[in-house]
């Protein structure tokens, strides 16, 4: 085989590679969403009351007890300083008639996920519909790497979950 050769068939296999990615990234999304639904044995006004508050967030949000929070004026939400170094919000919005709470992440003022927690009354319990939607952007790479995200984000919902049930149960 000649260096000619060979470079040819390096060429293809990166225009075949790059191809192959920008096809798959085309039919994967742009977020990632989650929804799951958990019963927490209180009742509905005290979740809401409790997750809707900013001073609980380092109580129930998995890994938020790790850093030093600032509060945003008027109970808007939380901020710190992670340890990539970066300004990470949580912004917060409630609405009350539905016991429904918002919670904006921001990196950097650069919108990376909404985490929606809503809790409903079910007999002597709450259900709490918890979703959470990553947004992952065009970046085709970046898709491709994301297709198992879901089971991490899961695993985080677990995880908060078990801490909001620590705290209320």
């Amino acid at each position: 085989m000649t260096v000619k050769q060979h470079i040819k068939g390096v060429l293809v296999a990166i225009v075949s590679a790059t191809l192959i990615l920008f096809v798959i990234s085309f039919f994967a999304g742009s977020e990632v969403r989650v929804n799951k639904t958990y019963v927490i044995n209180a009742s509905a006004d005290s979740v809401y009351a409790f997750i809707k508050s900013p001073k609980n967030f380092k109580k129930f949000i998995e890994g938020g007890d790790a850093f030093e929070i600032d509060y945003l004026p008027d109970s808007k939400g939380v901020q710190y300083e992670g340890f990539d170094g970066n300004l990470h919000q949580f912004k917060y919005a409630c609405f009350d008639n539905a016991k429904g709470l918002e919670l904006s992440y921001f990196k950097e003022g650069e919108n990376m996920a909404l985490y929606k927690m809503k809790a409903k009354s079910k007999e002597k319990a709450t259900l709490i519909e918890y979703e959470i939607i990553w947004r992952i952007g065009v970046n085709p790479l970046s898709k491709i790497l994301s297709l198992a995200a879901d089971e991490d984000i899961e695993a985080g919902m677990k995880k908060d979950i078990a801490n909001l049930k620590k705290e209320l149960e």
